[in-house]
């Protein structure tokens, strides 16, 4: 028996579809974290790596293969050893060690790694996902209205026909050895796990299923939805895993003998894509014939492009799932303990603070920001460990809106200036951020001290930082789930897995039969207060059975294009009072206006463009409520791939006109045209008031 406890890290890891072949690495090893007063001119934070590489960072030349395709982003996961602990706290407060092929454990030597990973895409047979209200919809026991409840299709969720036909699922991969060759989630690859005491066992009753299965003369603009990615290995025997080529596919709707319409930016019957998302497991195989399970599994996501991998948001997918963490599950008793914030605790300034600082300054890379807007943000950013919080434009707080008010969820004139979920208009940081700040107010922060996390918990953190939190409506990466605390392994500080982790569902392949669906619905939230706003956090949900293959992005956006599309800025949700300003919905991860490297002249900002530009984006009459996006959804479908890629300005290339200040944060690689209409600087309103 080992003295050591094993975990794969990231606990959740985020590959990203693009139309190549190529791919890059998730920027998880890379110091993807701000760091205050860094000057050095060098492009940090946020960027994917170069394959084959530790922390080599991508440049503007490595976005697109030679033919101009969009390179996908693959989510790379390792292994780590940890001394064995009764009890486990957060920082863990030890080193750790990876683990590769070769590594020595207890007198034994790693021989081998085996990987097994199950990906599918549930969005079809899911329920549509209301802007509103969020998690909300799921309270008491409710559900939203069902997608795709159109002939020939039962209202039954769990009905087989729904389930063999809406759901695809390849059924679960396998792939183990150093720099072993890609194995396709498609039907070619027969489905394989493993067993313990039998090893890779092969499944060829699995039930696996593609659209083209059922659905005759799809109308499939960009190919057919045949695979959800790959599994492969680096050198070490680390697990590579690329997504699909983000392809959508509509079925042919009998009535009108055409191709379903896009007429939803979130719910689309008759289509899907080829996102997905499932549980990542590993064995050890030891030199002595023995082997061992990992006990922290791990959980990939195949989502959207990161289209400005380095833009922070203000409010992240760490935030939020932090926040859900230390305010329900116990994470942190020394910062929040009895249900409430204890104000014995100094949060970080570099580790802690300074990110909010950093996300805020940001936000002008990817907006329409006026002059006024972009040089008080950029005001933020030069906050310092030793500044006097009375003397900085945030002094205090006044303009943050506080999320433990809610006469403040409805006002406008607060920041942050994005548009919120859950039935709030306006984003609001979430309620751990929040303290931080109170707490920096008083002065009681650290001005130097760190959390000392270890490089898996690093790795925790650095991946969930360069997502999207709030505003999940439904969002991007992973959406308002991540708040349900029932998501998540409950009894994380004894059984070895650590926090964050998605507790999966326990599946028996063995069961499988080639006429009979093998997935079921799956999870589905059961809330009876919201973990967002609730004054009194409890897990209210225990005992979750544990999610399956699809069971995160089937929350998602169906196609995700059109979601993408529609976000660049609208009107609140529910308007307030006299209110007719637009607000940007996610732009850290959807920019909306953008300043383009081959704009830039004598290392000066040009005028501004659209991210989404070109043939189809102009209205006419012009209309502010709807510029910067397709006016026909479709074609999105067509040209997601050609949208240019923000990056810093010392990671542009000649090529791309580079380099150019590292301060600067500029378009590259975009294939579309400049045409559409004039970006025109916030505040853009729509006109006229309605309840004046």
């Amino acid at each position: 028996m080992s003295t050591s406890n094993f975990r794969i890290h990231p606990a959740i890891g985020f590959a990203r579809v693009g139309n190549s072949s190529e791919y890059y690495l998730e920027p998880n090893t890379q110091a993807a974290l701000p760091i205050p007063g860094d000057t050095s001119g060098s492009a940090t934070g946020g960027l994917p790596i170069k394959p084959g590489t530790e922390n080599d960072s991508i440049t503007s030349a490595d976005l697109r293969d030679a033919n101009g395709a969009l390179k996908r982003q693959a989510a790379r996961f390792k292994i780590y050893a940890y001394p064995a602990q009764t009890t486990e706290t957060y920082p863990m407060g030890v080193t750790g060690s990876e683990i590769r092929i070769g590594s020595q454990i207890d007198g034994k030597t790693v021989t081998d790694i085996v990987w097994t990973v199950h990906l599918a895409n549930k969005k079809s047979n899911w329920y549509i996902i209301p802007e509103d209200l969020g998690i909300d919809n799921y309270k008491n026991g409710a559900t939203p209205a069902l997608r795709n409840n159109i002939p020939p299709f039962s209202a039954n969720i769990n009905d087989s026909t729904r389930l063999s036909q809406l759901v695809i699922d390849p059924g679960p991969r396998t792939v183990q050895g150093a720099n072993a060759v890609p194995v396709a989630f498609n039907k070619q690859t027969t489905a394989n796990s493993w067993v313990d005491g039998k090893g890779v066992v092969q499944w060829p009753n699995y039930p696996q299923s593609y659209p083209a299965d059922h659905f005759p003369n799809m109308d499939c603009p960009h190919g057919p939805i045949d695979t959800l990615g790959e599994l492969q290995t680096d050198q070490y025997g680390r697990l590579i895993v690329t997504g699909g080529y983000g392809r959508a596919c509509a079925m042919i709707d009998p009535s009108t003998k055409q191709p379903y319409s896009l007429n939803s930016d979130i719910d689309n019957d008759g289509w899907f894509d080829d996102g997905s998302d499932g549980p990542v497991y590993a064995t050890l195989q030891y030199s002595d014939g023995s082997s061992q399970d990992v006990q922290g599994h791990a959980w990939v996501t195949a989502t959207d492009p990161a289209y400005a991998p380095q833009t922070l948001n203000s409010v992240s997918l760490w935030d939020d799932m932090h926040d859900v963490w230390v305010r329900h599950l116990a994470l942190q008793p020394s910062l929040f303990a009895s249900g409430t914030f204890q104000t014995s605790y100094q949060p970080s300034f570099g580790d802690e603070l300074f990110p909010i600082f950093r996300a805020s300054a940001m936000q002008m890379w990817n907006t329409n920001l006026n002059l006024t807007g972009s040089t008080a943000h950029a005001s933020v950013d030069e906050i310092q460990p030793d500044t006097d919080p009375a003397t900085t434009i945030l002094s205090g707080l006044g303009f943050i809106r506080n999320p433990n008010d809610a006469s403040q969820l409805q006002n406008s004139r607060m920041m942050p200036l994005s548009l919120g979920d859950a039935g709030q208009s306006f984003l609001t940081l979430r309620k751990t951020q929040y303290f931080y700040l109170t707490q920096w107010e008083s002065k009681q922060y650290s001005q130097s001290g760190t959390l000392s996390l270890n490089a898996g918990e690093y790795l925790d953190k650095a991946v969930l930082v360069n997502c999207l939190g709030g505003r999940f409506s439904p969002g991007i990466d992973l959406t308002f789930i991540v708040r349900d605390p029932a998501l998540y392994v409950q009894n994380w500080q004894t059984s070895g897995t650590g926090p964050f982790r998605i507790q999966p569902k326990a599946l028996d392949y063995s069961t499988a039969e080639a006429t009979q669906p093998f997935l079921s619905a799956g999870y589905t939230p059961n809330i009876q207060n919201n973990p967002l706003t609730d004054t009194n956090p409890v897990d209210t949900n225990p005992g979750s059975p544990g999610l399956e293959p699809g069971d995160a992005s089937k929350f998602m956006a169906l196609p995700w294009h059109t979601d993408y599309n529609s976000c660049a800025t609208h009107q609140p949700d529910p308007v307030p009072q006299f209110n007719n300003t637009l607000y940007w919905s996610w732009p850290a991860q959807r920019p909306v206006a953008v300043y383009v490297a081959k704009d830039v002249t004598d290392n000066k900002l040009p005028a501004q463009r659209f991210s989404v530009r070109g043939d189809g984006t102009k209205t006419d009459p012009f209309d502010p409520a709807q510029v910067g996006r397709y006016q026909q959804r479709i074609n999105m479908i067509d040209h997601w791939h050609k949208i240019g890629i923000v990056v810093q300005g010392s990671a542009i290339d000649t090529s791309d006109g580079g380099p150019f200040s590292a301060s600067y944060y500029l378009e590259v690689q975009s294939k579309l045209d400049n045409g559409g209409d004039p970006v025109v600087p916030w505040p853009n309103t729509v006109a006229p008031l309605s309840n004046e």
